[in-house]
């Protein structure tokens, strides 16, 4: 990026250099590859940021945070977008994993300021993970690890949507959701409820669950908490 030193002249008359920086304006290719997301769902989020900033400089660009945060949520959406509004990228995802990349000698700058330019780049090391990324990408190689959730949800809304995804119940249903079944003690804990708690109260629980499977566009989660539904129904119960 060029700079250019302006002399500016404040009111009482005492001249002033700055410093003034061109601003880049970038377009996001059209052509970027489509990865299958079962793939990349399951890599690693710092390695697939590696691979973003791989791509970016694998054409001639200046890889910035806001160029970064672009090309990783056009190649990768369901990892890199917000639960609620998967259109939109979410930012927040890429800056702790930045600073962890810096510390692990993967890349360097991105921080900006005296010390750290505003561009980033890989070192040697970064650059042999992202090779080993656009492998397996590309199927020449096969992910052999379970990723982990590796941001903390922010919202008391995320935090009881993936409350529920992580329970033990929601991957028994997904593994065989014919012969699913549930009992009215799994279904209170589930809830967050105890014996004592009113069936009034289960429903509301039941019932706010529910909508946030609606609200996050989460149809297989709202598929099981209608089957919990309806196993509640027919119990009946005390309403009060």
């Amino acid at each position: 990026m060029n700079k250019k030193i302006v002399t500016k002249k404040a009111k009482s008359g005492v001249k002033f250099d700055t410093v003034k920086e061109e601003q880049m304006s970038y377009s996001i290719p059209t052509g970027l590859p489509k990865y299958q997301e079962e793939i990349y769902s399951k890599i690693k989020n710092q390695d697939l940021i590696l691979f973003g900033i791989h791509s970016i400089l694998q054409n001639n660009e200046t890889c910035t945070f806001e160029r970064l945060v672009a090309e990783c949520f056009t190649m990768f959406p369901k990892v890199f977008g917000f639960m609620r509004y998967p259109h939109w990228p979410d930012s927040l995802k890429f800056d702790r994993v930045l600073r962890t990349l810096r510390e692990k000698g993967l890349i360097i700058g991105g921080a900006g300021g005296r010390y750290s330019p505003g561009d980033i780049s890989l070192t040697e090391f970064g650059k042999k993970i992202a090779k080993k990324v656009e492998d397996t990408l590309a199927g020449r190689t096969i992910v052999a690890c379970n990723k982990k959730i590796e941001s903390s949800p922010r919202s008391i809304d995320e935090k009881a949507l993936q409350y529920i995804l992580n329970d033990p119940l929601f991957e028994k249903y997904l593994n065989s959701p014919d012969n699913f079944a549930i009992t009215e003690l799994e279904l209170r804990r589930l809830l967050r409820c105890t014996l004592e708690t009113p069936v009034r109260i289960i429903k509301q629980n039941l019932e706010y669950f529910k909508n946030l499977a609606k609200s996050y566009n989460n149809y297989k989660l709202l598929e099981f908490l209608s089957l919990c539904e309806d196993r509640l129904l027919k119990k009946g119960g005390d309403d009060g």
